[in-house]
């Protein structure tokens, strides 16, 4: 038989300390998961550095469903002005914590786009998801007296001071320039807020070309108020597949392509990022959000946050090599 086991005074208060210590760790370990998945608590704002229509419907659809998979409301803010640097700027001076995110078309502040631009996209937000990509469409009022972009050249051609042509961004601004030089024809831009004056002004003869992403003038192409002539991406657009590309109209080295995603505060912390990461994804895959997606012509990506900044690297040295071939500068 064994003796009995005998605690000292000092022994009992060493035993004593250590099993404090264990329930100390044991309630602590757990507390940086806890704290990890407790995002979010509260409602989630996405701001849209553009006015009402267009690219604004598509946040407002992801962020609905975004909701959903986050269990928390979805608020949706537009901040329009300055090429989208307003908004964009004010989404960048928000918290760190993941409560504001911004929604931006990948071609939208681009150094060669904006005058004087201070602010670096790359280093003051971190990206969250690439959603989409596509590319922007050539549209004229269905009035005009043309019906393909072969016509259309030879219109503007013969009247060179009866063509404006829209722009709510930079890079749209820099299409239309690269479009002008490419097919030799003068147009006066003339600069809108967002997409629903846009096609008020199309439709009421104020401007003869509007390029802008497709997806909120569908309708108006299709009833034939607006008429779409060529597409900028590389496939032809979901929501308009009769209308042909750029390069089968004969303009095979002009591009207007663009990617849509999501950005966060550049400090907010990586589990945070990776949470929204994921529940973008699984919105992703939602048939009725592919089907949104597809209506608005544009065709969804996901995948991890790199995705999304690899992606606007590459636009941003596209617009950089089509100002340089044309020798564009902003105003």
């Amino acid at each position: 038989m064994g003796h009995p086991i005998s605690f000292t005074p000092s022994r009992r208060r060493r035993n004593l300390v250590a099993a404090a210590t264990v329930a100390a760790l044991a309630g602590i370990a757990p507390w940086p998961a806890l704290a990890q998945g407790a995002f979010p608590d509260k409602p989630v704002r996405i701001i849209v550095p553009f006015g009402a229509g267009g690219s604004d419907s598509l946040a407002r659809a992801l962020g609905e469903r975004l909701g959903a998979q986050l269990k928390q409301p979805v608020i949706v803010e537009n901040k329009p002005g300055a090429a989208a640097l307003i908004g964009t700027e004010y989404a960048a001076a928000q918290p760190a914590d993941g409560y504001t995110i911004l929604f931006l078309g990948g071609g939208s502040l681009t150094p060669v786009l904006v005058k004087d631009l201070k602010f670096n996209l790359l280093r003051a937000m971190r990206p969250v998801v690439c959603v989409a990509r596509g590319g922007m469409t050539l549209m004229v009022p269905g009035t005009l007296p043309v019906n393909n972009f072969r016509e259309f050249v030879d219109y503007a051609k013969k009247n060179p001071d009866k063509v404006n042509f829209s722009y709510t961004a930079g890079s749209i601004l820099l299409a239309g320039e690269m479009l002008k030089s490419r097919a030799g024809f003068g147009a006066t831009p003339i600069p809108y807020k967002g997409s629903t004056q846009v096609a008020t002004a199309l439709i009421a003869g104020e401007i003869q070309m509007g390029i802008d992403v497709p997806l909120f003038y569908v309708g108006m192409i299709k009833e034939g108020r607006i008429k779409a002539l060529a597409h900028g991406a590389s496939e032809r657009s979901p929501s308009l597949p009769d209308v042909p590309t750029l390069a089968e109209v004969g303009v095979p080295d002009l591009s207007f392509a663009f990617s849509f995603g999501f950005w966060a505060p550049a400090a907010t912390p990586k589990h945070i990022v990776d949470r929204l990461n994921a529940a973008f994804n699984e919105v992703l895959k939602e048939p009725d959000i592919r089907a949104r997606l597809a209506q608005a012509g544009v065709i969804p990506v996901g995948g991890p946050p790199e995705v999304h900044s690899s992606q606007v690297m590459a636009e941003q040295q596209m617009w950089a090599q089509a100002a340089a071939a044309i020798g564009y500068k902003p105003e």
